[in-house]
């Protein structure tokens, strides 16, 4: 197998279910804004003092 062949099957395999999950993370952040404007903010917030945006 070449390093082609390598990319290919890794975005065949892997890649559309590490996208559905950073969709499925979105949808449920909007959500929660909608729902908890204050909630969402304080999470959003957490995550960007953690992941150090």
């Amino acid at each position: 197998m070449t390093a082609l062949d390598y990319a290919q099957l890794y975005e065949a395999e892997y890649r559309p279910g590490r996208r559905l999950k950073r969709f499925a993370a979105r949808i449920l952040w909007l959500g929660m804004f909608l729902v908890r404007p204050s909630l969402a903010l304080q999470v959003l917030a957490e995550r960007r003092s953690i992941s150090g945006w």
